[in-house]
């Protein structure tokens, strides 16, 4: 099975090479513990391959993600062409500076359409990465049933253009049937916790990877997220 590296060399080990390309992964853990970070640290990697990237926002703004990732010292003012953005957070302030943004993070079939757009304008230079951060603050805007019928089809759109996409879901604050849905709709699923200071990752399961389903401590250091 081909494999994309996800930044985390460690993590890599792991994934015997990376995730599957083409898969949908969902990253499931407390607020705080490194999902979002992993997910630029995904994404940087791919710049750095000149594979161009999509990164849907909900949570805080395109802005505030390119200052965090500058923060660990990658690079992405230059990377403008190569990443592309969908701003469904600055709609709650009524304008965006983006190219593409979400005016009503209620009416999902806009966030459809926006990605559909990404993906034909980056067409000559197809998108090998995406990130949808994160899937909580969909389903606290707009209708359950909606977001559960959109999510496979956004699934379904990464694999017909052949990217690899991370997608963020908080814990604790979604009921059991939601959460078992976006696992059964996803190629694989990781883990995040807490413990006091320590965090921890757990692979529950990858398409077409052995898995030992043990937790695994990390760190988020100056260079980004760090197995040892």
């Amino acid at each position: 099975m081909d494999r994309i590296k996800t930044g985390v060399a460690g993590l890599d080990k792991l994934l015997e090479g990376g995730f599957p390309t083409n898969s949908s992964i969902l990253l499931i853990g407390p607020p705080g513990c490194g999902k979002s970070t992993l997910c630029q640290q995904f994404v940087w990697e791919g710049l750095r391959e000149k594979q161009p990237a999509m990164f849907i926002t909900l949570d805080v703004s395109p802005e505030e993600i390119r200052e965090t990732m500058k923060n660990f010292s990658w690079k992405v003012d230059n990377m403008k062409e190569k990443l592309k953005f969908i701003d469904a957070y600055s709609w709650r302030i009524g304008e965006s500076k983006e190219e593409y943004s979400i005016s009503n993070l209620g009416n999902v079939n806009e966030l459809n359409i926006a990605i559909s757009e990404v993906i034909k304008n980056l067409n000559s230079s197809k998108i090998k990465r995406a990130v949808l951060d994160s899937i909580s603050t969909l389903l606290l805007y707009a209708d359950t049933n909606l977001v559960l019928k959109l999510i496979p089809i956004i699934i379904a759109k990464g694999k017909a253009n052949g990217y690899t996409q991370l997608l963020i879901l908080e814990e604790g604050v979604h009921d059991e049937k939601t959460v078992s849905m976006l696992n059964y709709q996803t190629d694989g699923m990781i883990e995040f916790k807490m413990e006091e200071d320590n965090r921890f990752m757990r692979i529950s399961r990858m398409k077409g990877t052995k898995v030992s389903r043990d937790w695994i401590k990390f760190d988020v250091t100056n260079k980004g997220l760090v197995i040892k």
